[in-house]
């Protein structure tokens, strides 16, 4: 995909692939997650956008099972969409392997500043936010989201994947299972007595979240490796409190 398309351009390319369903009215509790659970079971089924969720006004929206069939994934890595499940892995381990890492590019300004909450605004339950099974203990804005995290030793950023629970309008945690490289630069600012730093990326293009799921070499940034897959270097701007590089369009979601 081009750098400069988001989600919203993922979700209309989805669609006219015939690729995405959209829902209208559901619950945000335990009924988004039912569905969920449905089409990630099945294997090869539609992306699923729910929108006018209940209590929540329409366009807040959330978006399911992303890349759940290989003309998705195809979409989302540039690879042609007539790919077999046999001939998109050949043809995944061939581009994997001539891969070359492309550094991103720290840019001053983007569209995501246009729409920031401070202080008392912060209100995290503006989102429709998912309750998605019954026995969770709360509402998970991740595991689509990434969480951005720096190592403060070796200098390297990383992009990971992790259940994130909202706790109230201003408040989230998330764990981060032993050996994962954010857990890893967690362990170090600890031991180094700091501050750890993280920013959680939400909304943003299936190729994001795909890049945060695998298991990219130690030391490297995800960020390298998405531009080494759209073939141009991704811009970045740095968090104003964090100093942590995220996107700079605009959140879809």
């Amino acid at each position: 995909m081009k750098q400069e398309d988001g989600l919203r351009s993922w979700l209309k390319q989805a669609d006219d692939l015939g690729e995405l369903r959209t829902i209208e009215g559901a619950d945000w509790d335990l009924e988004i997650g039912g569905v969920a659970d449905i089409v990630t079971e099945r294997g090869s089924s539609p992306a699923v956008l729910f929108d006018s969720i209940k209590n929540y006004p329409q366009g807040y929206r959330v978006l399911v099972n992303s890349l759940g069939s290989t003309k998705r994934l195809g979409l989302s890595l540039g690879m042609p969409q007539d790919l077999s499940a046999l001939g998109f892995v050949s043809e995944w381990r061939k581009r994997s392997k001539a891969l070359k890492h492309i550094p991103p590019t720290v840019i001053k300004d983007g569209p995501v500043l246009e729409n920031i909450r401070r202080g008392r605004d912060v209100d995290l339950l503006a989102f429709p936010t998912p309750r998605w099974f019954e026995l969770d203990g709360g509402r998970y804005i991740g595991t689509g989201s990434v969480n951005i995290t720096h190592d403060p030793e070796e200098g390297w950023t990383n992009l990971g994947t992790a259940r994130v629970m909202i706790h109230d309008e201003n408040t989230v945690g998330f764990y981060i299972a032993p050996g994962r490289h954010g857990r890893i630069h967690r362990d170090k600012a600890f031991l180094r007595g700091e501050p750890f730093k993280v920013a959680i990326s939400v909304g943003h293009d299936p190729l994001i979240f795909l890049a945060g799921a695998l298991e990219v070499p130690y030391g490297v940034c995800e960020y390298d490796f998405i531009g080494g897959i759209r073939g141009e270097s991704v811009e970045v701007i740095k968090g104003e409190f964090t100093g942590l590089p995220f996107l700079p369009r605009r959140k879809s979601f």
